[in-house]
């Protein structure tokens, strides 16, 4: 099916001083930015079914139901954040193409996902520096959230992301040498909507900011000394790629996150630690970090 191509924007404004803008999304997916407060605005877009239909009859559809409007070219009004899907149709009523109108509030409070405890909308990590990693975000309960379109790369060069089967979340594979420096960050966009309202979402990272080691797994346990090691996916040689680890010794029965004061607490870059304290019962935590970064801390893993 070709594209619908846009090939002109009235503006009809109701407050004077606020502007808008069209831009495509992709294919048959456009967006109207709107500044100020778009409950209040009516905007008039003009829409072309294609150049090769100019001698066809046509008449136009807006979500399944017929509008006044024919010919190749038409002019529909989008008012408040009413966009919609419009179709042309020929005289057989076969659709002959479409194009996907959605609103996006520009200075309207984000709604269609939620933020995580750092004030984020997009949660990235990596488990490596393997060019491998994964965001995710959370949908407001309240809305009927859906992806529109995503896109990740670095400088100029593309990077492949696909769109987990939950909806919720981006896995991506950048291809790189685990080894290079990284001088220019990521760039991530998301674009979702809830009916006709749509939103964009950036964040732009590098990898060393959001690796996050897999959890330590503890080898061996024996005569208060305990043992582990390097997590399966973390980056070899290890004198490339160190960990530095966290050990905790806290009362019996208490969460590693705890911030009651433990009884031990120490950073070590080896991975094996013989307990000091000599009490019978005690839980012993170990997380680990890549040094050189100091960002992202592993989950804990715990043994009693």
């Amino acid at each position: 099916m070709n594209l619908i191509f846009l090939f002109a924007l009235h503006l009809t404004l109701l407050h004077m001083g606020e502007s808008h803008s069209l831009r495509v999304i992709k294919p048959n997916v456009v967006a109207l930015d709107v500044d100020g407060d778009p409950m209040t605005q009516m905007t008039s877009v003009s829409l072309q079914c294609g150049d090769e239909f100019k001698d066809v009859e046509i008449h136009w559809q807006k979500n399944g139901q017929m509008i006044l409007s024919k010919g190749n070219s038409i002019n529909v009004n989008i008012q408040a954040m009413l966009g919609g899907n419009f179709t042309c149709h020929g005289l057989s009523g076969e659709v002959l193409n479409h194009t996907l109108v959605l609103v996006n509030p520009v200075n309207f409070e984000k709604a269609i996902l939620k933020q995580n405890q750092d004030k984020e909308f997009i949660t990235c990590l990596a488990r490596n520096y393997n060019g491998l990693f994964h965001c995710s975000w959370k949908w407001s309960p309240i809305r009927n959230g859906v992806v529109v379109f995503f896109k990740a790369f670095r400088n100029s060069s593309h990077i492949n992301c696909s769109l987990d089967p939950d909806n919720a979340g981006l896995t991506c594979e950048e291809e790189k040498c685990s080894y290079s420096e990284e001088v220019t960050r990521i760039n991530l966009t998301l674009v979702v909507r809830n009916q006709y309202r749509l939103e964009e979402h950036q964040r732009t990272f590098f990898i060393h900011d959001i690796v996050k080691p897999e959890k330590v797994s503890i080898t061996k346990a024996e005569n208060n000394e305990f043992h582990w090691g390097t997590p399966k996916t973390w980056n070899m040689p290890y004198s490339y790629y160190p960990l530095q680890y966290e050990v905790k010794v806290i009362k019996p029965h208490k969460g590693c996150d705890d911030t009651a004061t433990p009884v031990e607490n120490e950073y070590i870059n080896e991975t094996h630690y013989k307990v000091s304290d000599r009490r019978r019962s005690y839980t012993f935590c170990v997380r680990a970090q890549d040094p050189f970064t100091n960002q992202v801390w592993s989950d804990w893993n715990q043994q009693r």
